[in-house]
């Protein structure tokens, strides 16, 4: 290089020299300038045929690296590499029915010809070049493989580090590992036998004994299946001649398979023998746990429940799952004006404030919600909880438990509670008649109460707690705000389809017009001639609806509510004396989530007739 740059310097030197003699005008002088630039040509060329001998010694390409083998070689492999991933990614993205296949492909060549191509060829420093190219390379093969793997079980991910050591050893023809069992293939899911009463030794020998059932691995398939599709329960209904298979998700049943008797009935046997049951008993009512280890690492208790029926059996297992998805108000849908009355009610200096929902639909979660909103950094808040059903430990709640197992009860430790002046009291099991009868009498001393009920609407959650057996007119007098909530489904935001309502549905749902554009529904069935183009849906598994979120009533207590609950007999003549009064229920929540997308108007109308 730096003889190329002293070569042209001579140039730019020399050449100007030799034109010198051009401004001589006499002859005379012209002959001798002429004979002066022959010898100054000479001379130069001479210089030239030194310099090129000298840089034909250094080697044939030259001294500046015009032709380097190595940096080529690497050119070229890297070129068939790119090559093979942006086909593999191709046929990947084909295979799995991937509508932004033609924009990966867009994004691959995209970037490494106009990053890595002129980066190589163009930037002096190769290895600058080079890094340009690696990087446009592999940033788009690690976002493809991030995004395709996020539905997928783990055994279908790639660039994870058993595939890369799976690719890796079969490449290099490395020595494999002995076989795999059956109950180790497929989905990295392990059932293993679990009761507490029972040691690991006899545990193991459990486990081994279903292992070795020709229906452990099948059953085993469905459960892991259900498991990275989100369902919180399987039922195995048998009839005489066929076993259904569904999954519950997001708080609904869907079909997944219908088997055979031959197919089923090993799948049951298998699944008793894990447990600890008869697997030739079919009509007696069988219980059991055992345990799901997915991946190695996340444990899924399982409790499984069979009961003969009268034309066959059925099958119900339900997996605990410890994770809660709702930590905050926005999580679990408390939207205004229902958020601004939930915080009303939780600085109420004296009262009963009761949280209500139907089972399984994330009661607790909500009360914990509704605590870490409260003001329990300025007020004086104390927790009593049974030491057999504990809750989860919120900053700042003072825990006091009662031993239920021992036969105790809140009203064992509630003097002693109260004797020392707490300002909330937070009782979530209230259990029976004293209890509620002290902690009502309490609010006359400036206290808020703080429980909870199992109900599908503030109606039913109020008759919760008139079943102990307090006087209505006890109850009445102190109860200030009653919330419940009901888990609705989201619609899927890859798949959900907007359209323009009619004006007879937004009058009907109390949407003023013109306040909304659209709505949102699930997606329509493909018709005939879209059927090829038409791609499934991976988020939701063409469900429609994926993960679900609450909507809220609330019931703030007035004169002519207090008159509904002390004159009602019925938890039915009290749900229409309230909506008499002017009580609006769940459709203002429900048609809000509506009006911004999050559901449908049919999620909504099978949510209300629940």
């Amino acid at each position: 290089m730096i003889k190329r740059f002293f070569v042209l310097f001579c140039l730019a030197v020399t050449l100007p020299l030799s034109l010198g003699g051009l401004v001589d005008s006499s002859a005379f002088a012209q002959e001798d300038k002429e004979k002066k630039l022959t010898a100054v040509q000479e001379r130069t060329l001479t210089s030239y045929q030194k310099l090129g001998d000298e840089a034909l010694q250094e080697g044939w390409y030259g001294p500046g690296g015009y032709f380097n083998i190595i940096k080529v070689v690497i050119i070229i492999l890297g070129f068939w590499v790119w090559v093979y991933m942006i086909d593999w990614m191709n046929r990947d993205a084909e295979t799995l029915h991937n509508e932004s296949r033609s924009i990966w492909n867009c994004i691959n060549c995209g970037l490494l010809v106009f990053v890595g191509g002129f980066g190589t060829l163009f930037i002096p420093i190769f290895w600058v070049g080079l890094g340009l190219s690696v990087v446009a390379f592999w940033a788009p093969v690690i976002t493809y493989s991030t995004i395709r793997n996020k539905p997928l079980p783990p055994h279908e991910k790639v660039l994870t580090a058993d595939h890369i050591y799976f690719c890796i050893s079969r490449m290099l023809r490395m020595k494999t590992p002995p076989p795999k069992q059956a109950h180790e293939l497929g989905p990295p899911v392990a059932l293993k036998a679990m009761q507490k009463d029972l040691g690991q030794v006899d545990l193991d020998a459990r486990t081994l004994l279903a292992r070795n059932h020709d229906g452990f691995n099948p059953f085993r398939h469905i459960l892991a299946n259900a498991i990275f599709k989100r369902a919180s329960g399987v039922m195995f209904d048998y009839t005489e001649e066929e076993c259904q298979v569904r999954s519950l998700i997001d708080g609904v049943w869907h079909l997944v398979q219908t088997l055979t008797r031959e197919q089923g009935d090993p799948m049951l046997e298998s699944a008793k023998i894990l447990v600890g049951t008869n697997p030739n008993e079919r009509r007696k009512r069988l219980q059991g746990t055992f345990v799901a280890v997915v991946e190695k690492k996340h444990n899924y208790e399982a409790e499984f429940v069979s009961q003969g029926v009268p034309n066959g059996e059925k099958v119900l297992i339900q997996f605990q799952i410890t994770k809660v998805p709702f930590k905050t108000a926005d999580d679990i849908g408390l939207i205004e004006p229902q958020l601004a009355q939930v915080k009303h009610a939780l600085s109420l200096t004296a009262g009963v404030f009761l949280v209500s929902a139907p089972p399984t639909h994330g009661l607790r979660s909500s009360t914990n919600i509704f605590m870490r909103i409260a003001d329990r950094y300025v007020r004086d808040y104390v927790t009593v909880e049974d030491t057999q059903n504990k809750y989860e430990v919120i900053e700042n709640l003072a825990l006091t438990y009662y031993d239920s197992a021992k036969g105790e009860t809140p009203m064992t430790i509630l003097p002693d509670v109260f004797f020392k002046e707490p300002q909330v009291l937070v009782l979530r099991d209230m259990i029976n008649k004293e209890t509620l009868e002290r902690c009502c009498q309490e609010t006359d001393h400036s206290r808020l109460i703080i429980t909870t009920a199992r109900g599908k609407d503030c109606a039913e959650s109020i008759f919760q707690l008139l079943s102990l057996g307090i006087a209505p007119q006890l109850l009445a007098s102190k109860l200030a705000t009653v919330t419940c909530q009901r888990l609705i489904r989201k619609l899927c935001p890859a798949c959900k389809e907007a359209f323009q309502p009619a004006p007879a549905m937004l009058q009907k749902l109390g949407i003023r017009p013109g306040s909304v554009e659209n709505l949102f529904r699930v997606r329509s069935a493909p018709k005939e001639e879209e059927v090829k183009k038409y791609v499934p849906c991976r988020k939701c598994n063409e469900i429609g609806y994926f993960d679900r979120t609450a909507m809220f009533e609330v019931l703030e207590m007035n004169d002519a509510f207090r008159k509904v609950l002390l004159s009602a007999k019925s938890v039915e003549q009290m749900r229409q004396g309230l909506q008499q009064a002017g009580h609006k229920g769940y459709i203002p929540s429900g048609v809000a989530l509506v009006a911004n997308g999050t559901t449908s108007v049919d999620e909504l109308t099978r949510m209300l007739k629940m």
